[in-house]
């Protein structure tokens, strides 16, 4: 679990500081983005902090470093435990730029993790892929389709063919496809 907080952290443009005796191999593929401290918590590792994450097996240490985020302002998620937290973190399903967050108000992240799972298992990388070329297409399709089939376009895009060719003969042909659709809903310009 701390690896995934630390990658998303990563990904969100932070630099993490990771304290732990030990890491998991998935921990340790972060050394690079992350300052890794081996060793266990101490005070005064929270004097910089802008926000904590405790993930530690110990409750007394989760209990001690919220204690002190508490008292110093500092933003705490404790890892299954939602009294201890001032904020907490949804589970994050991403593809590309697709952003797909499931959040329980810390009730149950057992359920946010199940749903997470879930729904990576349904959608895959090519809607990362589709949600790329649909960007691309945005533009075009709101200056040069009529307003009156814009809703058209849009639907014969996500209609599942688009997502197909994604999958099965990749992005370049799905390209092709996309632009086709669009280009059929252009007007042409009446020859004189």
């Amino acid at each position: 679990m701390a690896a995934r907080k630390v990658a998303g952290l990563v990904e969100a443009g932070a630099r993490p500081v990771v304290i732990s005796p030990e890491l998991c191999p998935e921990l340790c593929a972060l050394e690079r983005c992350a300052t890794i401290l081996r060793r266990p918590y101490r005070q005064g590792d929270l004097d910089d902090a802008f926000l904590v994450i405790a993930a530690t097996d110990d409750k007394a240490i989760n209990h001690e470093i919220a204690e002190t985020c508490r008292r110093r302002d500092i933003l705490i998620n404790v890892v299954d435990r939602p009294e201890l937290c001032t904020f907490t973190a949804p589970a994050v399903v991403r593809r590309g730029d697709l952003l797909i967050a499931i959040a329980t108000g810390g009730r149950s992240p057992a359920l946010a993790r199940f749903l997470r799972e879930t729904l990576e298992s349904l959608i895959d990388p090519a809607y990362g892929e589709l949600l790329a070329i649909l960007g691309d297409l945005r533009g075009d399709i709101h200056s040069r389709v009529p307003r009156s089939e814009q809703r058209s376009v849009w639907r014969e895009l996500l209609d599942g063919r688009l997502l197909a060719r994604l999958r099965s003969d990749g992005e370049a042909d799905a390209r092709r496809l996309a632009r086709h659709i669009v280009e059929c809903h252009i007007p042409t310009a009446p020859e004189p």
